[in-house]
């Protein structure tokens, strides 16, 4: 029985791509976080919808968490042929300040696991073609932004990992897409830094269940580098055209202005 199976799943833009899977008749398999009440969320998803869904509660961060995930789908007979690899974290401050442990953590979840989960998973999506593969990265991918240079950096990462290996698997028979969202309330921490953005974060935001829905409707549509909406395809538009010392000037300013 073919499954999608989805990190980051416990909230956010993670548990509404879930939902939206489930809406679209798709199974689902959950990752996240020990005690974020993943099962019972899995579980509501299944009543609302009528799909299998099933959740395993494990810290990504560890080094042995994508083997581990991977034998759990071999074990239960889980066909994966959809992999939305989105848990993730940002954050933002000056870098010399960060905490080793922060900065490990960054690098361990949005960097090391996204990476060997699709070498896990890769072959059983080949196996199990036609399938797909997401990796939730950032309309901020690409941008080196002071205050933020670790999430930039590693998003940056993420998105070109993604585009390389999307050629590499066109002959495979699997669509791998990379999902750009842009200003995104996924929490009370987010949506104040939103109110407190400049007018491009502001009048791009997007609430998670609609990234979510373009998300997954674009990927299964074959889609390599998918922005949700008109307003975020606008501001990565003049991301691109203007200055780096200019967008990377706008990022200082609102630094300064959020954190006075």
């Amino acid at each position: 029985m073919k499954f999608t199976l989805i990190t980051g799943a416990s909230s956010g833009i993670g548990l509404e791509l879930s939902r939206e899977c489930a809406r679209l008749g798709r199974n689902v398999l959950m990752v996240s976080l020990p005690g974020e009440d993943l099962c019972e969320k899995a579980d509501v998803i299944a009543e609302d919808s009528g799909v299998i869904t099933d959740a395993i509660e494990i810290d990504l961060t560890d080094h042995k968490a994508p083997e581990q995930i991977h034998s759990w789908v071999v074990k239960n007979n889980y066909q994966v042929d959809f992999l939305i690899n989105n848990a993730g974290f940002g954050g933002a401050g000056v870098f010399a300040e960060h905490s080793a442990n922060y900065v490990k953590s960054m690098i361990d979840l949005n960097v090391r696991a996204t990476t060997l989960m699709q070498q896990q998973f890769i072959p059983d999506l080949i196996r199990n073609k036609p399938s797909f593969l997401m990796n939730t990265a950032s309309i901020m991918a690409g941008v080196s932004a002071p205050y933020k240079a670790m999430y930039s950096a590693t998003k940056t990462y993420v998105k070109n990992l993604t585009i390389a290996l999307s050629y590499e698997l066109e002959t495979e028979g699997v669509s791998v897409s990379v999902l750009l969202p842009g200003a995104t309330p996924t929490n009370p921490v987010v949506t104040d830094q939103i109110k407190k953005g400049n007018f491009a974060a502001r009048v791009s935001v997007m609430s998670p269940s609609e990234v979510a829905r373009i998300g997954i409707a674009k990927a299964l549509i074959g889609k390599r580098v998918i922005t949700t909406g008109f307003k975020n395809s606008l501001v990565l538009g003049l991301i691109n055209i203007i200055p780096r010392a200019i967008v990377a000037q706008i990022a200082v300013n609102q630094h300064h202005k959020t954190n006075k």
